[in-house]
């Protein structure tokens, strides 16, 4: 924040920074992982699970890692009330990356999840608490989902609320001894009394939704990471077979070249065969801890270095390296 008396700048700082939230870091995404919140209200107890979001400055690998990481914490929940997608309120092109965002959120939900969906508009105030050059994007982007899925996503004033913390930021600097007009203070707390009324009536909208089971929008992530595995062995099948007829031509020339005496009794082919380990395991997959064989003529990968044989780390992609959970695994050191 910047003193408007010395024009100088001051860091405020809120809460006890961790490597969970790196918001010490300029540029950078802040949340790294999912992390809930529990807020007693009257007789309920509201949770609030802030996840990473999507478009991580560190690229698309990274986007990937977060959704399995975020579909990994929700699995340990039967439910979810509300799911928010938060969007400033003043976008006015319809860029690549936002187009991205959009539709990489939605393509991890089930089609059920859709009236579960409430559009959150933060920084409102610069848009006067109304849906600024951002809404015609939205509908744009439903409209095309509508068309290529005949899905009608709801975005209406019914599932949509605006909200600016801007009152927060107040207090935080209010208390590290900024100063601040009556003029600006009235504005905080009308902004304040905002983003109450917003917040009271989203609870609402929630309570009045129909629950989305999360068991729906895992299995529809679990087929996508079963076909992204059946990719290598389908792979591999179609390099046999290819090999296979290559062979079958090759001893029908000699059939046709040669006389019966001189051909081998047996004909050779190719076939695959599948080993099944014993128990999960971690694998190193740097040059030191790796040896390169050939295998018909190829060069392959040997993983000889075993980090941890018996792994049982759940809901981790096999042969994916570098998969966020893997750094729960028993032999990784987290302090290096």
């Amino acid at each position: 924040m910047i003193d408007p008396d010395t024009e100088e700048s001051k860091t405020i700082l809120i809460g006890t920074p961790n490597d969970d939230e790196k918001c010490e870091e300029v540029g950078q995404s802040s949340t790294q992982i999912c992390q809930s919140y529990i807020f007693p209200i009257g007789n309920r107890l509201l949770r609030l699970i802030d996840a990473p979001g999507v478009g991580d400055v560190r690229g698309l690998k990274q986007d990937a890692k977060n959704c399995d990481h975020i579909l990994a914490y929700i699995n340990q929940y039967e439910h979810l009330n509300g799911i928010c997608l938060l969007f400033r309120p003043n976008n006015v092109r319809l860029t690549i990356n936002f187009r991205f965002c959009f539709k990489e959120i939605l393509t991890h939900l089930h089609i059920n999840a859709k009236d579960n969906l409430m559009f959150i508009f933060t920084n409102g105030r610069s848009t006067f608490y109304r849906p600024g050059s951002t809404t015609p994007l939205i509908r744009t982007l439903i409209k095309d989902l509508n068309d290529a899925w005949k899905v009608e996503i709801p975005f209406n004033k019914e599932n949509t609320f605006m909200f600016d913390n801007e009152a927060f930021r107040f207090l935080a600097a209010y208390k590290n001894g900024i100063k601040f007009s009556t003029e600006e203070v009235n504005n905080f707390s009308k902004s304040w009394e905002i983003s109450v009324t917003e917040f009271t009536r989203l609870i609402e909208r929630i309570l009045e939704c129909e629950l989305h089971a999360v068991r729906d929008s895992i299995s529809i992530n679990a087929a996508q990471q079963l076909i992204r595995k059946l990719i290598r062995p389908i792979g591999e099948i179609a390099r046999f077979i290819q090999e296979n007829i290559q062979l079958a031509q090759k001893h029908k020339k000699n059939v046709l070249n040669n006389s019966l005496s001189t051909l081998p009794k047996q004909i050779s082919q190719k076939n695959g065969k599948v080993v099944h380990f014993d128990y999960p395991r971690t694998v190193c997959t740097n040059r030191q801890c790796t040896k390169m064989i050939v295998i018909d003529d190829q060069r392959k990968v040997n993983y000889i270095t075993k980090c941890h044989p018996h792994c049982y780390l759940r809901d981790v992609e096999q042969e994916c390296v570098g998969h966020s959970i893997l750094k729960y695994c028993h032999a990784i050191n987290k302090r290096t």
